[in-house]
């Protein structure tokens, strides 16, 4: 674990924790939201202080030098930091690696450790183009399933922003694209290696994923039915009927079309739509699933500010 560099960082930090948190309670109207600010600030800086090695890379001077080392010394110094989580030092020691020992015996491994290091950095696209360059050439590793696995990891995190990696926001509410390159790769992962030891747990994203692009059609169906666009609706709608036909959303979408034929005067299809629901899921309306609030949850919902 590592401070912050500096005791004057530290005394910064504090005063514009002090001054942003006192300037908004000069402002607000609500004790609420004034304690939910004065938190945050408190948050904020005792997120700093606590931060691991990836902060220390934040404030890092400029890229170190790199010894000549034999490639076994090189490789396992920079799997030394990479385990200890100092991953823009093991990013360097990796791409020294890589071009001191281009065809070496720890080739192809450095390369899946700099894309793994690359993703905890966050640098998701360098991260994509390693992993990328790791299957082209290397098409008959061992590790195969691995690279598989962790580009679905990659694609899944390249649709995050910062706020989306920290805080319970509904990510299926954003762009869907990353998502579906990740479901994409998992489900390859399943097809050529069944029998790996990441297959459960890429089974279970990949029905996650799965579930989400579900979700991201019924949202995008809900702002066509807000807007008027009925018709939209419903077909959109339709749509998640047909292709996520066993996901939670498939009741929603039912109700959904119910509504919209009704409103353009489509009775039969209307009719349609609310025969199919009843025989699948009865008379009652379908409920949206009430997810515990995690830590995460508790912060995001203290820093509200409706």
């Amino acid at each position: 674990m590592h401070l912050l560099p500096s005791s004057g960082l530290f005394m910064a930090q504090w005063r514009w924790a002090f001054s942003y948190t006192f300037g908004f309670v000069l402002t607000a109207k609500k004790a609420g939201k004034i304690m939910r600010v004065f938190f945050m600030a408190l948050w904020l800086v005792s997120a700093g202080l606590s931060g691991c090695s990836t902060i220390g890379d934040w404030f890092a001077s400029s890229p170190k030098e790199v010894e000549i080392l034999p490639e076994e010394e090189l490789y396992e110094r920079a799997k030394e930091k990479l385990d200890k989580g100092q991953y823009t030092r093991a990013i360097e020691l990796y791409q020294a690696l890589e071009t001191r020992y281009p065809f070496g015996r720890w080739g192809p491994q450095a390369l899946l450790d700099l894309a793994y290091a690359y993703y905890k950095q966050g640098e998701t696209e360098s991260a994509l183009t390693t992993i990328d360059r790791f299957v082209k050439l290397h098409p008959n590793h061992e590790r195969l399933d691995y690279a598989y696995y962790l580009r679905g990891l990659i694609n899944y995190r390249r649709g995050m922003g910062v706020v989306e990696r920290f805080f319970p926001i509904d990510l299926t509410k954003r762009d869907m694209g990353p998502a579906r390159d990740a479901y994409k790769d998992f489900v390859a992962l399943l097809e050529k290696f069944p029998n790996s030891e990441y297959a459960e747990d890429a089974r279970k994203r990949k029905i996650f994923l799965f579930n989400a692009m579900a979700a991201h059609e019924l949202h995008v169906a809900d702002f066509y039915m807000r807007r008027g666009a009925y018709l939209a609706a419903a077909t959109r709608a339709g749509r998640i009927v047909k292709e996520y036909s066993s996901t939670p959303s498939v009741p929603f979408a039912l109700k959904l079309m119910e509504k919209a034929y009704t409103i353009l005067e489509l009775d039969n299809l209307a009719a349609d739509a609310a025969r199919v629901y009843t025989i699948n899921y009865g008379e009652s309306p379908p409920q949206k699933e009430e997810k515990e609030k995690t830590l995460l949850g508790w912060i995001f919902w203290l820093f509200r500010w409706d």
